[in-house]
């Protein structure tokens, strides 16, 4: 894979600023047909972003460079996989997870994952129809009751390694109010919690069986503990490094 320059990229580097709140470690970066790969690398001969002094830096040089998708290595940590996702996403570049997951499942998982996004669709869209009162009613009572948002805004890893938000009602609350905490028992005990997540089912970011998506700290523990693990949850989905 040839390595790309910072001019090709048109992106530029600022003064390291290591005390700044939006602080980036050195990323290595690759390029290959549109794609850029971005790994935790120190100073080394081959191109790297320097630290920026805010992300909005970041969000501007995704912006005015030719990239079409990004893969982050989990090795960038969580903190970090978080500001990449969240620039990528005001830049509207599509994001994934790299890794070294073993690639065996990319012959013969490419021929059914279509098939079965479409089933996971249609079934989707049937239970919305059919739940879509109680969705609203729960979000109205959380507008009300809760001081926390209706739908908290978080990373996960979804169909194809994809960065997505997962769509939940919240299931935590910063005060003792009592109809607060009744209303998130009651979404707990019945699975109510859910429910907005059959949007990221039909959007194909997630399976309707996926019970538990990977968060970007699992995504990291993974990574340094063992791949085998992240494949389980990953299953057939191809990477970055897979697209041709």
């Amino acid at each position: 894979m040839p390595n790309s320059t910072l001019s090709n990229l048109k992106m530029y580097s600022s003064v390291e600023q290591q005390h700044s709140s939006h602080y980036l470690p050195h990323c290595i970066l690759k390029w290959r047909q549109g794609l850029l790969f971005v790994s935790l690398g120190q100073q080394t001969k081959q191109p790297y972003i320097s630290a920026f002094e805010t992300k909005q830096q970041l969000v501007e040089c995704l912006k005015q460079s030719p990239v079409r998708l990004v893969g982050l290595h989990p090795n960038l940590g969580e903190a970090t996989l978080k500001l990449w996702a969240d620039a990528c996403e005001q830049a509207n570049k599509p994001v994934f997870l790299r890794g070294t997951i073993q690639k065996k499942f990319q012959k013969q998982g490419q021929l059914s994952i279509q098939p079965k996004q479409w089933m996971d669709s249609i079934a989707a869209f049937f239970l919305l129809l059919i739940l879509s009162p109680i969705i609203l009613a729960t979000a109205i009572l959380i507008y009300l009751y809760s001081p926390e948002p209706i739908l908290p805004r978080q990373w996960y890893i979804g169909t194809g390694r994809k960065f997505f938000r997962l769509l939940k009602f919240p299931t935590t609350v910063a005060n003792e109010d009592s109809r607060a905490i009744l209303l998130i028992r009651w979404m707990c005990k019945y699975n109510v919690d859910k429910l907005p997540r059959l949007l990221n089912v039909l959007r194909g970011e997630i399976s309707l069986m996926d019970s538990h998506p990977l968060t970007l700290s699992e995504a990291v523990r993974f990574d340094l503990k063992g791949q085998q693990q992240l494949s389980k949850f990953l299953g057939n989905c191809r990477s970055p490094d897979e697209i041709k």
